[in-house]
């Protein structure tokens, strides 16, 4: 068996987006050990035959030194290890584990899910900062043995653009996938009440302001009876987060139902017609919005990159300017008062994830580009 070892930032992210690649690495005849920073205790064995282990890498470091501690830590891993491929999952563990492949002359495979603030932030700081990844990115990619794997046209686009990578490197998948089963073709729910729900991390970027500032203005015109709903973690350790006060206050003030950090994000979406995210965070291909077309609603997103991939515009959804208060009511207004067009965007948001963003596509690609770059 050829051994795989990924990283990625956080438990959570990876248990709700690349879990089921590591569940198949064993029918594929792989071995795979997954590092990643736990935010609470996991049993190593305890979602399939991988191993699941503490990240050297922890996603916040307090000072330069603790970078350069974590970097050895992650180094003596490896050594440890010998892997015969190494993938790395978001910023930080691609930029670790690129230069630590590019010392060793592991084959390396680098998953951009989202360019993050570096890349769309202004200002002369992340000006300098983006000179700087863009720098480490275009030293990491160059081995013949590196592969990269982009969710979003505008990422890889970016990369190509700037001579970051040569397009012979790159696949597409789009986005992480879902499990079409675990959202089944739900009736359109027939109520007096038309039900609105967004669901993300509740940080700024992501529209929660927004979302409800919108939803305010709707539950103001009485001809429109409709239930707004917010669900979320609160991610203190990322720029721009909420916290569960302002949270609870804005949804108060505004009339939105808050619903907390929810698991069991399939029942829910089967219970609304509407999808929301405004999102102008530095987005890969948000998953959310596929997990809300297989569950066939009609979804309103921002014209973003990353989120316009996830819709086709006029047919599953529509595609509003970020940071738009106006522009988004306007989208809920035109739905909201349009029932036959909230159900036939949800019928063609299902057929457009059954075609295109079933996990079981995101397994294949991957699998074939590990076995292709073993090959090498």
């Amino acid at each position: 068996m050829k051994k795989i070892s990924m990283f990625v930032n956080v438990d959570w992210f990876f248990l709700s987006h690349r879990l089921e690649i590591a569940k198949e690495s064993a029918k594929r005849n792989f071995e795979m050990t997954v590092y990643a920073d736990f935010t609470t205790n996991h049993n190593e064995h305890a979602y399939g035959e991988f191993s699941f282990l503490q990240s050297p890498i922890r996603r916040k470091s307090n000072s330069i030194i603790s970078l350069f501690m974590d970097f050895f830590k992650t180094y003596l891993v490896l050594k440890n290890d010998k892997p015969d491929a190494i993938h790395a999952v978001t910023i930080k563990p691609i930029i670790f584990l690129g230069i630590i492949c590019l010392i060793t002359r592991i084959p390396f495979i680098a998953s951009v899910s989202g360019l993050g603030p570096a890349f769309s932030d202004t200002g002369a700081f992340n000006k300098i900062r983006r000179r700087f990844v863009m720098f480490i990115y275009k030293l990491i990619f160059a081995p013949k043995s590196t592969r990269i794997i982009c969710q979003s046209k505008h990422d890889a686009d970016t990369l190509l653009d700037n001579g970051i990578l040569s397009r012979d490197k790159l696949f597409m998948t789009e986005g992480s996938g879902v499990n079409i089963p675990d959202y089944k073709y739900p009736q359109f729910i027939e109520s007096d009440t038309l039900n609105v729900l967004m669901a993300s991390r509740l940080l700024r970027d992501k529209g929660v302001l927004e979302f409800c500032l919108a939803a305010a203005k709707i539950n103001r015109m009485k001809n429109i009876e409709t239930k707004f709903s917010l669900a979320g973690p609160i991610d203190i350790n990322s720029p721009g987060a909420f916290t569960e006060e302002q949270v609870i206050e804005m949804c108060e003030s505004n009339n939105v139902e808050f619903l907390g950090n929810r698991s069991d994000l399939p029942l829910i979406l089967s219970q609304a017609h509407i999808f929301v995210l405004p999102s102008y965070y530095a987005e890969g291909l948000p998953k959310v919005l596929l997990e809300a077309a297989a569950s066939s609603c009609a979804v309103i997103t921002t014209d973003h990159p990353g989120c316009r991939d996830a819709i086709l515009h006029g047919k599953t959804g529509l595609a509003i300017k970020p940071k738009d208060v106006s522009s988004l009511v306007s989208g809920l207004e035109q739905l909201l008062s349009n029932l036959d067009l909230i159900k036939s965007m949800g019928r063609a948001g299902r057929e457009l994830a059954v075609e295109r963003f079933s996990v079981d596509i995101v397994i294949d690609v991957h699998y074939s580009l590990y076995n292709e770059l073993l090959k090498e």
